[in-house]
């Protein structure tokens, strides 16, 4: 193959991927200089406070067996004990009919408590949030879009946003009475440069798409070509390749009878 071939082939397929390298670089440079605990708003978040139960502790067990009365597909995953507030309270993950669920149950009577309340929802945010800020806005949600930033969360929830310049909003599920997300702005620049990066431009989670091992297949195309460029047009390599072809003549050269 001639030297103006391996060039064309080249350029195109530099044309072709190099601005898909481009959004790589870049987007790889941005997640090498921020690291996952700010961009998660896990540098904000306060230290939990610790669980001293001043209180008798009852068993869940009424608790459970309400949540089976429910249905006769009722599968409990995970009974925990952990802190709420002021106040203890038991997480209880379950399935039903299939459908992963949680519920709370008040760690003092061992019984279901009702789901989380908008001012309650605030204090869990607030109490989670290190930095001094008032509350803009609370909003309960029951549905996210394809792509949203609370995707794959539990439901419903609240968003509570802080008037804070880092844009910091914190998501309660309403069940599971505890933070299950926490976004700002850098998170949001994170996730517009993961889409690029992944090349899935609606869910931005599935970084097995067709589109992206094509790119991936012509990046790597494209940089062996460029081995194979670089190897065709070096003067050096080129007068190695001569004298060898000499040398292979003279070999195969047969000798005079």
């Amino acid at each position: 193959m001639q030297v103006r071939t391996y060039r064309m082939i080249h350029r195109w397929l530099g044309i072709v991927v190099g601005i898909q390298l481009l959004f790589w670089t870049a987007s790889g440079l941005f997640f090498a200089l921020n690291s996952i605990e700010k961009v998660r708003g896990e540098s904000e978040q306060a230290e939990p406070a610790p669980f001293v139960a001043d209180i008798e502790i009852a068993s869940p067990s009424a608790a459970l067996a309400d949540l089976r009365q429910r249905s006769e597909n009722t599968e409990i995953v995970t009974v925990l004990l952990r802190p709420h507030l002021e106040t203890g309270v038991y997480e209880i993950s379950f399935r039903e009919d299939g459908i992963m669920r949680w519920a709370l149950a008040d760690a003092a009577s061992g019984r279901l408590r009702e789901s989380l309340g908008r001012d309650e929802a605030i204090a869990v945010a607030r109490a989670d949030f290190a930095l001094p800020a008032e509350i803009e806005t609370v909003e309960r949600i029951t549905e996210t879009e394809v792509g949203s930033e609370y995707r794959g969360r539990p439901l419903p929830a609240y968003r509570v946003v802080f008037a804070h310049p880092l844009g910091t909003r914190i998501y309660v599920s309403e069940d599971r009475g505890a933070v299950t997300a926490r976004r700002n702005d850098r998170w949001r620049v994170f996730d517009f440069l993961w889409m690029f990066h992944i090349m899935d431009y609606e869910g931005r989670e599935d970084f097995n798409t067709l589109v992206l091992q094509a790119a991936s297949a012509l990046g790597l195309i494209t940089v062996l070509s460029g081995f194979v460029l670089a190897g065709v047009t070096s003067p050096r390599l080129r007068r190695w390749s001569a004298g060898m072809n000499v040398f292979t003549r003279r070999l195969t050269k047969k000798p005079p009878e």
